[in-house]
């Protein structure tokens, strides 16, 4: 019974693809918005829900299709190389990158603005000014830190530092997410922590943000010896970490994480087989106090892209409240779209869910803390940068880590 129910799903599930895939290929070019982004980062019904928007706002006809990457690398391989894209949707790094190399085209002020009063969260307006300095060329989509989640129950305490990740306290029970950007930022700040610690405010974020601008080869050596050490007797992480830890089907204790990973396995959850699972409220996360990092995720328009005004329109209507909503419930992250944060934390605070229900008041606010970054820990958080001419040294240095 449950392989001829198997079959038939699958029978169905392949017809409905191959007539998506149809419908898009049947579609004009000057009526397809193309999108180049992470996958399960967008809500499907958005998407879908684009054409009447915008059928509405300009009476023309266009759909939106997503197509999906792997790591952000891939979207600089895609632009460098010319792809038939609108949309891309790169991290800040990635951002500047592109801008530096004259891939990205001006987003049209006069649909959507970033420096509209009021329309995003201010302080991610100006952490976008360190890769978009004049706010022309990307529209944030979501935010997060890099930090630490822990098992508390496996640490028997409150994590604090890098020093959990670094040192020796854990050996055989830690995991690094096997990305060279967030690896080498962490190892970088832990082997500065003696100069940050005691920082505070602008004093401290200035201090990390120089850090994210080092790349001499003394700091190079320095973070290589550092991370070639805890490689020793850590697992690297793809993807997978997050969820052996929810389901405590791991040894790791603490975990170089991004917080919309944590907080995604925190809370009710679907897990990689597409099961939903009741989140692990055993789990912590935590940006260090000699500090972390602040990421946005942007949207911006290919110097490539066939349809540019619509591909404005739909900066604009990711920036409408109810569509900011419901990609980030989507996402498991928090759009810096104002409106759509501040609704977002009403809920959480309120509690309607019951997510809270026998918990702490100290785990809830932990958790907050988590998805809805105060001005102290934004304060501890430098933004990343591309590596620009050193980037094929970090990158041999990074080869010989794998």
């Amino acid at each position: 019974m449950k392989k001829t129910v198997g079959l038939a799903l699958c029978v169905i599930l392949a017809f409905g693809l191959f007539t998506a895939l149809v419908a898009c290929n049947s579609v004009p070019r000057e009526e397809l918005l193309k999108l180049y982004m992470p996958g399960e980062y967008i809500d499907d019904d958005v998407v879908e829900g684009f054409s009447e928007w915008y059928m509405e706002k300009t009476g023309k006809k266009m759909t939106a299709k997503v197509d999906v990457f792997d790591a952000v690398e891939d979207v600089q391989l895609a632009i460098e190389s010319k792809a038939d894209y609108d949309l891309i949707c790169p991290s800040d790094y990635m951002v500047g990158y592109l801008l530096s190399k004259g891939y990205l085209q001006k987003i049209d002020k006069s649909i959507v603005d970033i420096g509209q009063e009021g329309l995003f969260k201010s302080q991610y307006v100006e952490t976008s000014k360190q890769f978009d300095p004049t706010l022309e060329y990307s529209i944030p989509y979501m935010y997060g830190t890099l930090g630490i989640a822990y098992d508390y129950t496996k640490t028997n305490k409150h994590i604090t530092s890098w020093e959990a990740l670094f040192g020796s306290e854990y050996a055989n029970h830690r995991s690094v997410k096997k990305s060279i950007h967030d690896a080498y930022a962490a190892a970088c700040i832990y082997n500065e922590r003696n100069n940050l610690v005691g920082l505070v405010g602008s004093a401290q974020k200035e201090a990390v943000q120089r850090i994210f601008y080092d790349t001499s080869k003394d700091t190079m050596d320095k973070a290589s010896a550092t991370l070639g050490e805890a490689l020793k007797s850590a697992v690297w992480d793809v993807d997978n970490v997050k969820f052996e830890m929810a389901a405590n089907d791991s040894d790791v204790a603490v975990a170089l994480m991004w917080s919309c990973d944590a907080g995604y396995v925190m809370n009710d959850y679907e897990d990689e087989d597409g099961k939903i699972q009741k989140g692990n409220r055993n789990l912590w996360y935590v940006v260090p106090e000699e500090g972390g990092n602040v990421y946005i995720d942007c949207f911006c328009i290919s110097n490539y892209a066939k349809n540019a005004e619509a591909a404005n329109y739909f900066l604009q209507y990711l920036c409408e409240k109810d569509v900011a909503i419901a990609n980030s419930e989507w996402a498991g992250a928090i759009s810096p779209v104002a409106a759509a944060y501040d609704e977002l934390y009403k809920n959480y605070v309120e509690d309607e869910d019951g997510m809270f229900e026998g918990v702490g008041e100290e785990w809830k606010n932990m958790f907050l803390e988590t998805m809805f970054p105060s001005e102290q820990t934004l304060n501890r958080c430098g933004v990343m940068r591309d590596f620009g001419t050193d980037k094929d040294a970090l990158n041999r240095m990074w080869a010989k880590l794998l």
